[in-house]
């Protein structure tokens, strides 16, 4: 009888290791799985967002805010004169020989105030990076010719040409363009000023330095491009807004 006792319990025994083997290799599986799983799952989801591009066409950015203390009536001041300066179209022109862009702006300016005054403005835009350029500067003599070939409009000055006197009514009105660098020309937002339209100014005292400047007023135009600047080709920006602003 006791061989067979000891038969049993060997089995028993045998048995006893085996199933705590299969239970090792069992929970050493599931751990596996489960680490394979997270990795695939990490995987699969950085592969997901590769997958989908970001897009690269520029989004509009809000309009710059005008401190509402800044702005003033479009009327003229009492004593003071202003012309009459009518908005044309903003433009982007890619120069075809070195593929570099510029924005151009064209307007028409009439001298209604009763006597002839002098026509000397400064254009200058502010970009949505920051950038705040005055027309002109870094514009190649040759580009503002092509510019003005490219309108057709042989009445069309630019800004160096139509400085002097301005006489007065429709029939003496003078038309002009402006030119900016526009490279990056990512920019979405656009803001150009005006100055020399009004003979209205006023001094403002700096309260730390206790230096005093002379503020002008001037047209704020905002305009706001949809999309991809380049994209547009020479497609007209529109201008969103137009306030009368000391500055």
């Amino acid at each position: 009888m006791e061989p067979a006792v000891v038969t049993v319990f060997e089995r028993s025994t045998r048995t006893h290791r085996y199933t705590r083997l299969m239970v090792s290799r069992a929970s050493l599986t599931l751990v596996a799985s489960v680490a394979i799983a997270l990795l695939t799952s990490g995987s699969l989801a950085q592969n997901s967002g590769d997958q989908t591009p970001p897009s690269k066409e520029p989004k509009p950015h809000e309009p710059l805010p005008t401190d509402p203390a800044q702005t003033v009536s479009a009327e003229p001041a009492a004593g003071q004169w202003q012309l009459e300066f009518k908005l044309g179209e903003l433009r982007l022109f890619k120069d075809p020989e070195s593929g570099v862009a510029y924005w151009y702006l064209t307007y028409k300016v009439v001298n209604r105030t009763g006597q002839d005054r002098w026509w000397g403005p400064k254009f200058e835009m502010l970009d949505d990076g920051g950038r705040l350029l005055r027309s002109g500067r870094s514009v190649p003599v040759i580009i503002s010719k092509r510019v003005e070939a490219l309108l057709g409009n042989r009445l069309v000055e630019d800004q160096y040409q139509i400085l002097g006197e301005i006489h007065q009514g429709e029939a003496n009105a003078k038309e002009g363009v402006v030119v900016w660098p526009a490279e990056p020309a990512t920019a979405t937002e656009l803001h150009v000023f005006v100055r020399g339209i009004s003979s209205e100014m006023k001094a403002v005292t700096d309260p730390k330095s206790g230096e005093t400047q002379n503020l002008h007023k001037s047209l704020k135009c905002d305009f706001r491009v949809a999309g991809d600047p380049k994209a547009r080709g020479a497609e007209p920006v529109p201008c969103e807004l137009q306030q009368w602003i000391m500055r």
